[in-house]
């Protein structure tokens, strides 16, 4: 199961880099190879062309432990640079996905599970920078110190 563990701000100015960025996680047992992030409009059509950034990665193990009451590790993925073209209402959604190499038709990706961020309304003009949560905040200060999973500092 894909979990979305920071949620992108719920306003942003088109074109702008998003932060808080999106990072999601779920169980090291789940095993998925990547996950993609497309934008969805509020028919949960995808729209093709209309994100940038980082759409696709791999999750990267932090022994979340002491952070939880589990002693089970975790898997994050990190997009820590996405941005929307253009005004609009929006959300991301996040598909993780497995490689099935024993299909008939040769290797495929497998669609495994899916997670869908709040909605996101992009303005044409700036909008106040978002603070992330407390509990968001302290994980990204994580992220950010284990390294290699690209988390941003905040705008200033």
């Amino acid at each position: 199961m894909v979990t979305i563990k920071v949620q992108p701000p719920t306003q942003v100015q088109a074109g702008a880099v998003m932060y808080p960025p999106l990072v999601v996680s779920y169980d090291s047992d789940d095993s998925y190879d990547f996950m993609q992030v497309a934008l969805v409009d509020s028919y949960g059509r995808v729209l093709v062309d209309q994100l940038y950034g980082t759409l696709s990665t791999s999750g990267k193990t932090l022994n979340d432990g002491h952070a939880s009451r589990s002693s089970r590790s975790k898997e994050y993925a990190v997009f820590p640079d996405l941005s929307v073209s253009y005004a609009g209402v929006y959300a991301l959604q996040v598909t993780a996905f497995t490689m099935d190499y024993a299909a008939p038709g040769g290797p495929m990706a497998v669609n495994a599970a899916q997670a869908t961020t709040t909605q996101i309304i992009a303005y044409e003009q700036n909008v106040a920078a978002e603070i992330p949560s407390a509990d968001e905040s302290a994980l990204l200060r994580r992220l950010r110190r284990d390294g290699g999973f690209g988390v941003p500092r905040a705008p200033r």
